[in-house]
């Protein structure tokens, strides 16, 4: 009896074991991927093709935790997503939707975090600023960012 129940025991905590390890090899693939979709759409383009809900929900992650931040970090984050080369026309303006709001509703917050980003970045995410599509551009004008300013 008391060899059944310690193969129990043992059963138990091998499946629990398992279990802890898929979560964190689930939320280890879901970091490496949105690495990986910042880093170049080339490689994320699998992504995006082969399971375009995946790619999405961590796209839209990413834009949540942007809108709902107390500081620049997370909205730095989203802004890194300018990184991805060559998008198709749906994920610039997703990207465009996401940065312009974030400058309208969280003015402060968005030219801190785009202060952290490098010149290229800055320009693109300038770019943006200069021909929104979803906002009136005099909504925008406060978080244009000037490197002669630094």
């Amino acid at each position: 009896m008391f060899l059944l129940n310690k193969n129990i025991i043992v059963v138990f905590m091998l499946s629990f074991f398992v279990n802890t390890l898929n979560a964190n090899n689930n939320e280890c693939r879901q970091n490496c991927l949105k690495l990986d979709i910042k880093s170049n759409f080339k490689h994320s383009a699998s992504i995006y093709n082969d399971n375009p809900e995946f790619f999405w929900k961590l796209l839209n992650e990413m834009k949540e935790k942007a809108y709902s931040a107390n500081s620049q970090n997370e909205i730095n984050q989203f802004m890194k997503l300018l990184q991805i080369n060559n998008p198709p026309a749906e994920v610039e303006e997703f990207l465009s939707e996401g940065l312009e709001t974030l400058c309208a509703e969280k003015p402060v917050l968005f030219k801190e975090a785009m202060r952290l980003l490098d010149i290229n970045l800055r320009a693109k995410l300038n770019k943006i600023l200069d021909q929104p599509l979803f906002r009136e551009e005099k909504e925008l004008e406060t978080c244009r960012y000037q490197d002669s300013n630094d």
